[in-house]
């Protein structure tokens, strides 16, 4: 018999500039573990199988890299006109067949079985067939198995306990309602088989933990009684293990988007005052170590980008960084959001369900921003996550382990929730190992010539200008209240930069109220050039003074001699003592 009439015609292919993550998904859709490699023209110049795809992520190679630099180039292949019995001595689990150089099918092991299983009641040299199915039924990569009309187990090769970890010899002998019974299947594919008749194919899963696609086809005798159930067993753990990769960074990868834009206010972290050098001190000691954090502090002073400082610094910073605003999100979504689901867990869940937040976060850190904001039954939810370090995804009864780091902030008195019982206080101590407070604009005034700068350039460089801010107005900056913090004075400094008709900016617009009416800071005359030289002379003498604490070292950062700085503050009428300004 020719191979042409067992083969399958018009195998799926893939060309070499497809991507790993593409030929993961050709292979999770049609469940099979490998396709031919072909150029434009159908012509055979690959073959890539499971194996270069587990290969490739052991070896951290990139998802979208394509697949031309794993596959196979040396192919061993067979044309449609060879006999069958050429190929039984091929230690592969599937042959391209090639006719004039072009892929016209491709051949298994498991079509050969399947052929020998129809024909073997019309065969004259049966103790040659037999040893020819059983070299076989041995070779095949993928594990057969076999039962007798009433289910019991008469065969089963070696490959069966390689893919399934179950010895033939701890089933041979039993049916499968027994073996169904005592769980070594959650369903057996012979017993549906004898029930229909019918050829019946679906996934089961094995008692070690093994994920298989079963197919099993009926035998009959001449009078059409059923004699046996041949079942093919592939193993797909693998694939679903690949498949939960593919997923994992994709997640990961939509979440970065989401965030990008978000996040570039990250860099707006300046650092010029006591208050939070000290604060920078704290931080770099205890992102070493993985205790909860609790950050608070006003709206707008930061909080997201400590706890991402704290991300950078520690031992996971190579590892996933993912936050999550628990008040952004409606509390019927909040629970999918954090633990993910299974398909069909609900009504208009995601086909092939959706990973969560926690499980997107494993070995990394996670922030659950405005967590004052957590409703009183997801408050339960988390702290049962958090104490056990696993979770469970909606409509799913497996639980997965999970490693991860937990930051939370809020611009809300946790205590006073607490004593209200609007928060769990379980909760709120597992939440509040390191408590970091974040001090607000208004008592680190010292840091706003800085910032001014540093957005200035920053929006400047954004919308292509030159703007400048006239000095005299740092100082009126420093006695405003900025009840908004560091995010008020971003936006002050980018409207006072595309709104202002001059290079020089003299005037800056802080708030407008309902009314259209403005707070506004103006220069009310024009000082003279003594005045404005002294003026930020004054302020650098001041603000260096404070920030170094010695005449020494604040003079070295000026350029200008310990005794100049001195003679500068007595003129300026500046108290220089060991306690710092006053």
């Amino acid at each position: 018999m020719k191979i042409s009439e067992i083969m399958t015609r018009k195998p799926h292919v893939l060309s070499p500039t497809q991507t790993i993550v593409e030929a993961a998904r050709l292979f999770l859709r049609h469940h099979i573990d490998g396709a031919p490699v072909v150029d434009t023209k159908n012509q055979l110049i690959g073959l890539i199988g499971k194996t270069q795809l587990y290969q490739a992520l052991a070896e951290n190679t990139a998802l979208n890299c394509p697949i031309e630099k794993i596959m196979l180039t040396e192919v061993i292949t067979c044309h449609p006109d060879d006999d069958i019995d050429t190929i039984l001595d091929k230690d592969l689990s599937r042959l391209p067949v090639i006719k004039d150089g072009k892929v016209v099918g491709i051949v298994t092991f498991s079509d050969l079985i399947r052929h020998y299983n129809m024909e073997i009641k019309d065969l004259k040299d049966v103790k040659l067939m037999k040893e020819q199915l059983d070299a076989v039924f041995e070779a095949s990569f993928d594990y057969l198995f076999v039962t007798d009309a009433e289910g019991r187990v008469t065969k089963a090769n070696q490959a069966y306990y390689r893919i399934t970890g179950i010895k033939p010899e701890e089933v041979i002998g039993k049916t499968m309602y027994e073996l169904v019974a005592q769980g070594f299947y959650d369903r057996s594919c012979s017993v549906e088989v004898i029930e229909t008749l019918k050829p019946v194919t679906f996934v089961q899963k094995i008692k070690t933990g093994r994920t298989v696609l079963v197919t099993g086809n009926p035998v009959f005798d001449e009078n059409g009684k059923l004699i046996s159930v041949i079942t093919n067993g592939r193993d797909i753990t693998e694939l679903n293990e690949l498949k939960d990769a593919v997923e994992h960074v994709k997640s990961l990868s939509q979440h970065y988007k989401n965030e990008l834009k978000r996040v570039e206010g990250w860099s707006d972290f300046v650092v010029a005052a006591p208050v939070m050098v000290e604060l920078m001190e704290k931080i770099s000691h205890l992102a070493q170590f993985d205790s909860a954090v609790l950050i608070t502090g006003e709206s707008g002073v930061g909080k997201e980008i400590i706890a991402h400082q704290i991300h950078l610094q520690s031992p996971r910073s190579e590892k996933p960084y993912i936050r999550i605003n628990c008040a952004a999100i409606p509390e019927n979504l909040l629970e999918s959001e954090l633990f993910g689901y299974v398909e069909g867990a609900f009504t208009g869940a995601k086909k092939g369900g959706k990973i969560g937040i926690f499980e997107l976060a494993n070995g990394g850190t996670l922030l659950l921003d405005e967590i004052g904001e957590l409703p009183m039954g997801m408050q339960a939810k988390l702290l049962r996550v958090i104490q056990e370090n696993e979770v469970t995804r909606i409509g799913s009864t497996k639980t997965s382990k999970i490693d991860v780091r937990i930051i939370t902030s809020t611009n809300r008195n946790i205590n006073e929730m607490v004593k209200d019982n609007q928060f769990r206080k379980d909760l709120f101590y597992r939440l509040n190992v390191v408590p970091i407070r974040v001090p607000s604009l208004r008592e680190r005034r010292e840091e706003i010539p800085a910032l001014v700068h540093h957005f200035l350039d920053k929006f400047n460089s954004q919308y292509k200008l030159h703007k400048q801010i006239d000095p005299r107005l740092i100082n009126k900056l420093m006695n405003y209240d900025w009840p908004g913090n560091v995010r008020e004075l971003s936006n002050v400094i980018e409207r006072a930069v595309v709104t202002s008709p001059d290079e020089l900016i003299r005037d800056i617009i802080l708030e407008s109220n309902e009314y259209g009416d403005d707070n506004t800071l103006k220069l009310e005359a024009v000082d003279s050039l003594k005045d404005i030289v002294q003026g930020i002379e004054k302020h650098y003498i001041k603000t260096t003074f404070d920030k170094f604490g010695s005449t020494r070292k604040a003079a070295a950062a000026l350029g200008i001699s310990q005794s100049t700085f001195c003679r500068k503050a007595a003129m300026y009428d500046i108290k220089l003592t060991d306690e710092g300004l006053h």
